[in-house]
């Protein structure tokens, strides 16, 4: 066994004494290190070809105001720089806190969280950017549904949730966001009347960098909803609204989480 080799194991005896609890012990240990390990390099492998596109464009931009030379064309370049380095900066955290996530690294801050005021107070933030594409936002929630969960990041769930309504749904549409308690759990539905989500954007919407052709997103936000809401003990899944548009359903346990 080695860095470059993590595939093999030791062998595991049927017996049930100290060394086959110790061999198995360990295999386990080392499969966990080989996922994390291939996920750390397809995380690599990913950023450092998704980061190109952008540094080039900014690197461009500054390239451009130094031959234009006059102030106000620096003054504008430097800000559209800018601009880019923030889109980039968030880019990379995302990824970062995804892969975290999925490695089951990632810290979580538990306490009890209204998940009713929540959706609420984000609906009521995108609300007027909904307003200007002719987006009707309806709220059917249920009030006091708790939850143990990290705040942070529960709200970027939400919020990216409502990110993809925004960005990828055309001008005149509804959205619905219901809120209920089914059987022990939390049921956050969020559903439209748009196109809905193609086939085989449908069946991979979870993996990061999976997005549609004419997406301006960069296909992490779905994978990070998916990965935070796995870590919270819950589950989400997309379907077909009865309009025919986006269905996602996210389901969380609720009640008070125990540490072990």
């Amino acid at each position: 066994m080695g860095s470059e080799d993590l595939k093999e194991r030791l062998p595991e005896s049927k017996n049930s004494d100290e060394i086959a609890r110790l061999s198995e012990t360990f295999n386990h240990m080392l499969d966990r290190i080989q996922s994390s390990v291939s996920q750390l390099r397809a995380v690599t492998d990913a950023v450092a070809h998704d980061l190109k596109s952008p540094v080039t464009s900014i690197r461009g931009t500054l390239e451009s105001a130094l031959c234009d030379g006059t102030n106000d064309r620096l003054q504008e370049s430097v800000g559209e720089a800018i601009e880019g380095l923030d889109r980039l900066l968030q880019r990379l955290n995302t990824t970062l806190d995804l892969a975290e996530a999925e490695a089951g690294a990632l810290h979580l801050d538990r306490k009890p969280l209204d998940l009713s005021e929540v959706a609420t107070q984000l609906a009521e933030i995108y609300r007027p950017a909904m307003a200007e594409k002719n987006q009707r936002l309806v709220l059917d929630l249920e009030a006091k549904v708790v939850i143990d969960a990290d705040s942070s990041l529960m709200e970027r769930v939400v919020s990216n949730l409502l990110e993809n309504e925004l960005m990828h749904l055309p001008d005149n549409s509804e959205i619905l966001i219901r809120l209920r308690t089914e059987q022990g759990s939390a049921e956050l539905i969020i559903q439209d009347n748009g196109p809905g989500f193609p086939l085989e954007i449908r069946e991979r919407a979870f993996e990061r960098f999976v997005k549609g052709e004419q997406s301006p997103g960069h296909g992490l936000g779905l994978a990070f909803v998916d990965a935070v809401v796995q870590i919270h003990g819950g589950s989400v899944k997309i379907g077909i609204a009865p309009s025919g548009g986006a269905l996602i359903t996210m389901s969380l346990p609720v009640g008070v989480f125990q540490p072990a």
